[in-house]
């Protein structure tokens, strides 16, 4: 019968199976994110939102687009892992490791490992900004922040699709010429 997983005395429809496989899966394997912007009118404390996305919600990762030292103090203790992101205007002084250290020393350590921070953001879709400046220190700030103090913190940067050539399917994903070659292939 279409549709169906039959067994002896066993008999399970196709999406009944996938929901006992959704639901087998350990509960620390499926993780839910959002971004936190400040950028309103009338938002709540910090303090409200954590308590908010711990009461009432799964939501275990939070990408904020700064280092607000009050929300970085008001998620310590919550378990909720924290992005946190170095704007685009500090990855010039980010590409040197002296800078680096300055702004995880005034950015990270205050907070962390109080503050469950797992990841630092470098700037904000840089490749997509044409600004040659922060495309060429983009790569070199990343590994200053690598290198700045805290191994365990991971660093990245989030970029648009724009910068693929080719990215269905996903296998076949390829990277533009122009940063294919003279930006990732220098890293």
């Amino acid at each position: 019968m279409a549709g169906t997983l039959t067994a002896p005395n066993f008999r399970l429809s196709i999406p009944a199976f996938i929901l006992l496989a959704l639901l087998s899966f350990p509960s620390r394997v499926l993780s839910i994110g959002v971004n936190y912007d400040t950028l309103a009118d009338n938002l709540p404390p910090p303090s409200q939102v954590v308590s908010f996305l711990k009461s009432k919600t799964y939501i275990d990762r939070v990408k904020i687009f700064d280092c607000n030292p009050d929300i970085l103090r008001s998620f310590a203790g919550s378990g909720i892992s924290l992005f946190v992101t170095a704007p685009n205007g500090d990855i010039p002084s980010l590409s040197r490791l002296p800078g680096a250290c300055v702004w995880v020393a005034a950015n990270i350590s205050p907070f962390y490992p109080a503050t469950n921070i797992s990841l630092i953001v470098v700037g904000n879709e840089i490749m997509a900004s044409g600004d040659r400046n922060l495309i060429a220190h983009l790569v070199p700030a990343m590994r200053s922040l690598s290198a700045a103090g805290f191994p365990q913190i991971r660093v990245s940067t989030p970029h648009s699709l724009g910068i693929l050539s080719a990215s269905q399917p996903p296998s076949s994903g390829r990277f533009r010429r122009v940063y294919d070659l003279t930006i990732f292939a220098a890293a």
